[in-house]
Order: structure tokens, then C-alpha cells, then sequence
């Protein structure tokens, strides 16, 4: 497609179609149905979009429920056990090393997981970023379903977690779903929440035997993460209230025409 032959979707009903991305300058949608459509960074210069219906579609909001739901699920009963899992380890046990990873693993999620919704998308950072929380949530989930599921074999959970990384940072880069994106900032937040439990407890653990130095740090940790879990939820809210609904997240909407249209749910951040 060429600026000289723009596309004519004239009165059709294109609901919960995806354009993420395309070139569709000076389009025409006049009178279309586009409720819960994507055109996330299209490029929609001189479009028109005269008497669309735009807004959200229960089709989309029962499924975005539905993921972000089981993955709270999901998420929630591996991280929940885990941490029940290390709690009291003491330095002599062999289950030490694991519960160091664990921790790292889990701050890294979770302050990612509140990072993110502090920049733009897009941008380097926020990609960087979205895929720090994507991997480590990936390696959480793919660590605890590996090792259950085989009688606790370290190896395979080992490999699956190395696996569920690589998988969830293919899925930040490469995966262009919105429902994609819910799952991945709920995944965060609920690995946010899961390392505010683990500070907190920490804290409260040091500060019970009097090292009070550590349980200070600690404290200072927990109450920045409880910052940082409010903000993931946030975003996570805000994922699936943009899945639901017509996105134009990014896009390129010079000189593109609404005349006659009603703008509610629709998403309109980061556009041009």
C-alpha cells in the first residue's frame, strides 16, 4: 500500500480488528464499527474517520478478565509458596542459594513491574525494562510448574525458568496482542506484591532478633516497594481497560479527521 492508494473501509463493521502497526494513510473509515480495535503505532496521517462507533466490546473485556485473572491465579499460588517455601532459611541450609535467587528474582520483577508505568512504552528504556519484568516473571512461573510437576528436580526447574525468561522477553518484543500486554503487567504486579510480602517479612525478621541496621534497610525497601506495587496494579488496571476498548496507543494521527464521533473508552496516549 502506497499514500497515492489509500485503503476505502467505508461502512463496514471491522470490530475487534487489529492494525497494529500498518501503514493506513488517509484511510477512510467513515461510518465503520471499530469498536475494540487496535491501531497501536499506525500510521493513520489524513485518515478519516467520520461517524465511526469507536469505544470497547464485551467480547474483549471478557477475555482480558479472563487472562488477567489466570494469571493472578497462576502467579499467586507459585509466589505465595515460594516465599512460604524460604521463609526462616538459615545460612547453614542447603536451600540457601535458592532462596537468595528467589529474592532477586522476585525484586526484580516486582520493581520493574512498577518502573515500567513511569515511562513511555516504546521508548528504549520502557522495552528494557517490560522485558526485565516479562523474564522474570516467566522465570518464577517457569521454575515453580517445572519443579512441581517433576517431584522438585532442580535441573528442570532450572531449564524451565531459563525457558519461561526467554519466552516472556520474545513476548515483551515480539508479541503485538493487547491481551499479551495485560498478562505481562499482571504477572508483574502480582510478582510485585509477592516481594513487598517478602520485604516486609524480611524486616520485620531482623528487627525481631534487634539488627536493627538491617531491618531499617529493609523497612526502607518494603515501604518503597509498596510504592512500586501500587503503581503495577495501576498500570495493570490500565492494560485491561485499553485491551477492552479502540487503541490508538502511539499512532500517527496527524490531520486525521473525527468529525461526528463520540471519544469515550478509546486510548489515545503516547499518540503524534
Amino acid at each position: 500500500m502506497t499514500d497515492s492508494s489509500p485503503v476505502n473501509f467505508a461502512n463496514q463493521d471491522l470490530r475487534n480488528r487489529s492494525f497494529y502497526g500498518q501503514n493506513l494513510k488517509g484511510a477512510n473509515f467513515i461510518s465503520c464499527d471499530l469498536r475494540g480495535c487496535d491501531f497501536s503505532y499506525a500510521q493513520l496521517q489524513g485518515a478519516n474517520f467520520e461517524r465511526v462507533r469507536i469505544g470497547q466490546t464485551k467480547l474483549k473485556l471478557v477475555t482480558a478478565v479472563a487472562v488477567a485473572v489466570g494469571i493472578t491465579l497462576l502467579d499467586a499460588h507459585a509466589i505465595s509458596l515460594m516465599i512460604f517455601g524460604i521463609l526462616g532459611v538459615t545460612p547453614q541450609e542447603s536451600t540457601l542459594a535458592y532462596a537468595i535467587a528467589l529474592y532477586i528474582i522476585l525484586a526484580l520483577a516486582g520493581v520493574s513491574a512498577g518502573v515500567r508505568g513511569l515511562m513511555k512504552t516504546q521508548s528504549m528504556l520502557g522495552r528494557m525494562v517490560t522485558a526485565v519484568s516479562a523474564a522474570a516473571s516467566g522465570a518464577l512461573l517457569g521454575f515453580f510448574y517445572g519443579g512441581s510437576t517433576t517431584n522438585n528436580n532442580p535441573q528442570v526447574a532450572t531449564t524451565a525458568a531459563i525457558i519461561a525468561a526467554v519466552v516472556g522477553i520474545l513476548a515483551s518484543e515480539k508479541a503485538r496482542g493487547r491481551f499479551v500486554v495485560v498478562a505481562i503487567a499482571v504477572a508483574g504486579a502480582i510478582a510485585a506484591y509477592g516481594f513487598t510480602f517478602l520485604a516486609v517479612g524480611t524486616s520485620s525478621a531482623f528487627l525481631s532478633v534487634h539488627k536493627v541496621s538491617w531491618g531499617v534497610l529493609w523497612s526502607i525497601v518494603a515501604l518503597s516497594q509498596i510504592i512500586l506495587t501500587l503503581r503495577a496494579f495501576t498500570v495493570s488496571f490500565k492494560e485491561i481497560r485499553a485491551a477492552c476498548r479502540t487503541s490508538f496507543r502511539g499512532a500517527n494521527l496527524s490531520n486525521a479527521k473525527f468529525e461526528e464521533v463520540r471519544l469515550g473508552n478509546t486510548d489515545f496516549s503516547e499518540t503524534l
